[in-house]
């Protein structure tokens, strides 16, 4: 399908179950900025499923949602980095009549025995004007054009091509989106916090009826406020995970997300430290925050709201302790 000259939509997710609903929000915002608003349901649903595949089987750590403006629609891509190839991308084919090849009996059966998932690629191949998938450095992406008018297609093997990212037009996000960098992020306390967080979360999903007034509101609030912006945390633990594996002390965090989170993020963080207070009192069992940890989400909170609300440049780890000592 033939570009037009527009902007690019990207953004890097987690490639978790919780990263598709990010990844269908990023669509329909980049739909809304452009001239094809009409196509979002169809590029919705062609989002999810390429997004589910990847976050559900693709074995990856990452996934790239990609967008781009075309003259007759949209095309729509997830790239990710696991080690399933491009070759494993291919729907169930509808079989009609009796077969007179043994491998479209296996097609048939597969047809039926498939999960929501696997027959998502076969929706992707129906309602896409064209739909394919290609090798690329990181491992392999699936893309699909949605058209107006809609397209109306038998389910058909992906086209396997070359990927343009090459030739592809600089990437930018959505209106409304912002990307957020936690510059020289440490990598072991970060990761640290990430657990304290888990832990704190577990007990207080546990909290009945029993337990007093003040922990039963907190842990309301607190699962509430992880809902949203639970992508964003995903892919700074996986950034995290990453380069403890490649043995780093420090490294730069990216999340996108978009801009209403830092209310939600700047929530988040008075609703964990009232938590803290629960746990100095033993009227939790988690241990509270030590000062490294509550100083970590300080200075990550602060980050997010300076850089979304404000236009701020990302202050580095190092440099913002050194500035609060220097106050002290």
């Amino acid at each position: 399908m033939e570009r037009e000259h527009s902007k690019r939509l990207a953004v890097r997710l987690a490639a978790d179950p919780a990263g598709v609903p990010a990844a269908r929000r990023f669509v329909v915002d980049g739909l809304a900025a452009g001239t094809h608003e009409a196509l979002a349901d169809a590029a919705e649903l062609v989002i999810s499923e390429l997004a589910g595949n990847a976050a559900l089987h693709g074995g990856a750590r990452f996934m790239y949602v990609a967008m781009e403006h075309r003259v007759r629609g949209v095309r729509v891509s997830v790239e990710d980095d696991g080690p399933v190839g491009a070759e494993a991308v291919r729907p169930p084919l509808l079989v009609t009549g009796e077969p007179e090849d043994p491998e479209d009996v296996d097609d048939l059966q597969g047809w039926a025995a498939q999960a929501t998932t696997g027959r998502g690629l076969a929706l992707v191949s129906m309602v896409s004007g064209d739909w394919g998938v290609a090798a690329t450095p990181r491992g392999k992406l699936v893309w699909a054009d949605v058209v107006e008018p809609a397209a109306e297609n038998d389910v058909r093997p992906p086209s396997r091509q070359d990927a343009e990212d090459s030739v592809a037009p600089p990437a930018e996000l959505p209106p409304g989106w912002a990307l957020v960098r936690l510059a020289r992020c440490p990598v072991r306390l970060s990761l640290r916090q990430d657990n304290h967080l888990d832990e704190l979360v577990r007990e207080l999903q546990l909290i009945g009826a029993g337990s007093n007034e003040s922990a039963r509101a907190v842990a309301a609030e607190i699962s509430e406020l992880l809902m949203s912006p639970a992508h964003a945390r995903l892919t700074g633990r996986r950034a995290a995970e990453q380069a403890l594996l490649d043995g780093l002390e420090h490294v730069d965090i990216d999340m996108a997300m978009p801009r209403e989170f830092s209310v939600l993020i700047r929530r988040l963080h008075a609703a964990v430290a009232r938590a803290d207070v629960l746990c100095e009192r033993d009227e939790l069992l988690s241990l509270a925050s030590d000062s490294e940890l509550r100083a970590l989400r300080e200075w990550m909170t602060q980050e997010v709201v300076a850089q979304v609300e404000q236009g701020a440049p990302p202050v580095p780890w190092p440099d913002w302790v050194a500035s609060r000592a220097g106050t002290c």
